[in-house]
């Protein structure tokens, strides 16, 4: 199985993709980033980025973080947008969505909830045997697919 794995963000958004047939395989990982420009236009610009990689991937399954709590509203507003946009492609692609809050990813792979992106991208290179060292979104969009291998059984139905 093909599962792109997404850790969505305004300045940048991780991808990851893994084929799961047998053993694990790495096939690639991309960082989007549209910083230059706003609002609707910058969802749009991300959204067109993100169906290309689903086009060329053709992953059967999308793994994504759901957002999580902070202090300023503004963003997790722009952050649902940009979720939403990336959910609504998938639904557009037939594409199966799975979602998981960072806590559990980062429990799932490190063994605590209260990881930082740094440990969760040391335990995601040591479990994938990833010699170079990865943007530490591409690494949280690994763990989300490591998160969901991990807790496959609750979705037997998926696969």
């Amino acid at each position: 199985m093909r599962i792109l794995g997404i850790d969505p963000g305004l300045s940048a958004t991780g991808t990851a993709l893994l084929e799961t047939d047998g053993e694990l395989k790495v096939l690639g990982w991309e960082i989007i980033k549209h910083t230059k420009s706003r609002g609707g236009k910058r969802i749009y610009e991300y959204y067109k980025s993100l169906s290309r990689i689903i086009d060329e991937a053709k992953p059967e399954l999308l793994v994504i973080e759901t957002t999580f709590r902070g202090p300023n509203s503004q963003t997790l507003i722009k952050l649902g947008e940009l979720r939403g946009a990336y959910l609504l492609l998938a639904e557009i692609k037939g594409i199966t969505v799975v979602e998981f809050a960072p806590r559990e990813i980062k429990q799932s792979v490190t063994g605590s909830g209260a990881s930082s992106k740094t440990q969760v991208r040391y335990m995601v290179e040591k479990i994938l045997k990833i010699t170079e060292e990865m943007p530490l979104d591409v690494s949280d969009a690994f763990g989300s697919i490591i998160c969901y291998l991990n807790k496959r059984t609750r979705y037997a139905g998926i696969h």
